[in-house]
């Protein structure tokens, strides 16, 4: 194999910042060539193709995107070519994109590929993965296909983590998800007021089942439940938790728990612009 290729297929919302995130790393990746696939090119998405381009992405030409017919890219190469090559494969494609080609990620198509990608939509391609609370099944595995969890997923495990690190038993957690609407990166419409999300079960929302799912990777359970509602925003999540504990702890645990955490941060601000225009 002359080259190992991640592969990122889709460069919206997610494959856009991801494709400039591992651009941004190359110095620390220098035997990987990062390609990504854009489904059409047009107008709206070719300055940050250009960008991505120039920053060193190999551009992958497809039968609708007809990469090599602009000029503004350096580096153009087919996805046959690309598919020989690809050591990942990441799908940032719409929802519903990628568990529709999942009968197309094969050995005999992607000969040197050693795992598939997708995003959290994608409820039925392979593993739920989340860093770092089920890493683990990564070791000795035989699995090609992974999806990585929601945003919201990483979220409500990371708070748990606050507690799990101190050595609590955590009885009863519920969470209520406080969603904003639109992405900042997409033209979807908003919602003119709060928005109500129906219980899929005993549960609540999915938020607390994909939560569920994601720990029985690693044999733990809690006992989940979670409600939802989506507002007039286009800027950041908000949860408010409640957890029942066997025991008593400090604040101070929980503050020295989060301070030793390297994906985790206190903040004095309370506005979600604020903490968005800071953070994102």
């Amino acid at each position: 194999m002359k080259d190992k290729i991640i592969y990122i297929r889709g460069v919206g919302v997610i494959g856009w910042p991801l494709a400039g995130l591992f651009l941004s790393l190359k110095k620390f990746l220098p035997e990987i060539k990062i390609a990504i696939e854009s489904y059409k090119i047009n107008a709206e998405n070719i300055y940050h193709l250009d960008h991505l381009s120039k920053m060193g992405a190999v551009l992958v030409e497809t039968n609708l995107n007809e990469a090599s017919k602009w000029k503004e890219f350096e580096n153009v190469q087919s996805e046959k070519e690309i598919r020989k090559s690809s050591a990942v494969v990441l799908d940032c494609s719409p929802p519903g994109v990628a568990e529709k080609r999942m009968s197309e990620y094969t050995k005999e198509n992607f000969p040197n590929c050693k795992a598939f990608i997708a995003q959290g939509s994608e409820h039925k391609f392979g593993k739920q993965l989340l860093f770092p609370d089920n890493t683990e099944i990564l070791e000795n595995t035989v699995d090609l296909f992974f999806h990585v969890s929601t945003c919201n997923t990483h979220t409500l495990a990371s708070i748990l983590r606050v507690f799990k690190s101190i050595q609590v038993k955590i009885s009863n957690v519920d969470f209520v998800i406080i969603r904003r609407d639109a992405d900042m990166a997409k033209n979807d419409p908003h919602v003119t007021g709060p928005l109500f999300q129906f219980p899929e079960g005993a549960h609540g929302t999915h938020h607390a089942r994909l939560l569920s799912e994601l720990f029985r990777t690693v044999n733990q359970s809690y006992s989940v439940t979670s409600s939802a509602m989506t507002v007039n925003s286009p800027y950041m999540h908000i949860t408010r938790f409640r957890i029942e504990l066997e025991k008593e702890i400090r604040k101070e645990e929980i503050l020295k728990s989060i301070n030793n955490d390297p994906l985790l941060s206190l903040t004095s601000q309370v506005s979600s612009n604020m903490i968005f225009s800071s953070g994102r």
